[in-house]
């Protein structure tokens, strides 16, 4: 379970976040949506402490830490239970594909390398990169990047991941490959915590949408209630622009 009290997130005299509240179920898929700038992806950055928010209590599990007060021993405790999939892959260009998704294995979790290479061959077959274990980044395509990236999520067997539009920096053509394996990890039964600008692909994956404007929650419920019954205005203009087929 994850969960969150008012966080409160300024950069300068912009409030970016304000006052949060959010309680995630383990096993839950939760998709965040909503217009550039209303605090989506510093929202996701503050739940792995990424972004350090100017206040809130932050729970998961039964590791709790105040953004406040936080001492680097329960950063890292939360950090441990959290795993980030990026828009920008984050990829080590001068490792090779398994390299990536064993490094935090080996360097952070002490586990030995024979046991981290075995697990992380098995996690690259299962987001379909089997063969491709010893090419480097700049061999790969974005998808095959992105999905490198999920590998080296799930290798750390995390309580809860998060996506950061994990489809924004593809080519419209790999989308959907990426979008494939996400669907995969979700049935697995993981918590995923999701920012996404694919509206279609929130309807089909999320148990819970999320619409967020101006640093706040404006609307949440299953995809049917956000997508086919929106309640408020905002959240209906937002949508009016885009397109969910089903």
């Amino acid at each position: 379970m994850i969960q969150v009290q008012g966080i409160h997130k300024r950069f300068g005299e912009n409030d970016i976040l304000k006052g949060i509240d959010l309680t995630i179920k383990q096993g839950e898929v939760v998709v965040i949506i909503g217009p550039s700038g209303s605090g989506k992806t510093t929202f996701l950055r503050c739940l792995n402490f990424l972004e350090r928010a100017d206040s809130g209590v932050l729970q998961i599990g039964e590791t709790v830490a105040d953004f406040k007060q936080a001492t680097k021993k329960q950063v890292l405790a939360i950090r441990k239970k959290t795993a980030m999939v990026f828009q920008q892959y984050a990829l080590f260009f001068n490792r090779t594909a398994l390299e990536n998704v064993i490094e935090g294995l080996v360097i952070a979790r002490k586990v030995p390398k024979k046991v981290a290479t075995e697990k992380g061959k098995a996690l690259l077959a299962q987001v379909g990169l089997k063969g491709k274990e010893h090419h480097y980044p700049n061999e790969l395509s974005g998808g095959q990047q992105q999905r490198v990236g999920i590998a080296r999520a799930l290798a750390l067997n995390p309580e809860v991941i998060l996506f950061d539009e994990p489809t924004s920096a593809l080519d419209p053509e790999l989308v959907g490959e990426t979008l494939d394996v996400i669907k995969q990890v979700a049935e697995a039964g993981s918590t995923l915590v999701i920012v996404t600008h694919e509206m279609q692909f929130a309807y089909e994956i999320a148990d819970r949408v999320i619409f967020m404007e101006d640093g706040k929650i404006v609307e949440q419920g299953t995809p049917q209630e956000v997508f086919d019954h929106t309640k408020e205005a905002r959240t209906k203009n937002f949508l009016a622009r885009t397109a969910v087929y089903h």
